[in-house]
């Protein structure tokens, strides 16, 4: 579903809809729910208007859809994004699972995030001006055990090309597992990578795996 928002406020509001109404839901039939979200600065705006949706957030564990092998307490850290933006207001009642167990050990903190991974009820990503979407990125020596559909993996460490640090990442099978996937961009130059992953599937642009899939709801929000 593409969801065309006036404003970026127009977006954040119609993003909390779409995340608490499904959570909400598996709260009711299932006792409890799963989200997973995405890092950066752009979720900020969001953060701050979710955490104040009327859930019942101490039955909502929070999770990351991705991590740059950091401290927690790191300034490029997204647990502490997360800890300090979203874990506040109502939503201060949710639990968090971070991802990093030691930074100086990716293998063992991949292998802890896979022991712990629950089922997802909700994946909010965003993407990249290059395309990538989680830590997903074009060029990534991980990027086609990433992408593959088969892998049993729920998450994978990732060497980034450019982007400092290097991540931790769910794999596109866990993200297919999901209950619903959020894609939230804003700006014409998004825009126009979004448009060009919709035109084909390439891993030059990751994020058009996600496009060209048929398994799992995929509601995409854009604001100019």
């Amino acid at each position: 579903m593409w969801v065309q928002c006036s404003d970026n406020a127009a977006q954040v509001a119609a993003l909390v809809q779409a995340v608490s109404q499904p959570l909400a839901a598996a709260l009711d039939a299932d006792g409890g729910a799963v989200l997973a979200v995405s890092g950066g600065r752009s979720p900020v705006p969001l953060f701050h208007a979710l955490r104040e949706a009327d859930l019942d957030w101490s039955r909502v564990l929070i999770t990351l859809v991705d991590e740059r092998c950091v401290a927690p307490d790191h300034a490029d850290s997204n647990e502490r994004l997360v800890r300090e933006h979203l874990l506040a207001g109502r939503a201060a009642a949710a639990r968090l699972a971070g991802l990093v167990r030691d930074p100086a050990d990716i293998a063992g903190s991949v292998a802890t995030a896979n022991a712990a991974a629950r089922p997802i009820t909700v994946a909010l990503l965003g993407m990249g001006e290059d395309g990538h979407t989680a830590s997903l990125f074009p060029g990534a020596p991980e990027l086609a055990a990433g992408l593959d559909p088969a892998n049993p993996a729920r998450y994978l460490a990732v060497t980034p090309p450019s982007a400092p640090h290097a991540r931790i990442s769910l794999t596109l099978a866990a993200l297919l597992q999901s209950r619903l996937l959020v894609l939230a961009i804003a700006g014409p130059i998004k825009r126009r990578v979004f448009d060009a992953a919709c035109a084909a599937f390439s891993p030059d642009l990751p994020v058009s795996a996600l496009v060209h899939q048929t398994r799992t709801p995929l509601d995409v929000y854009w604001a100019p």
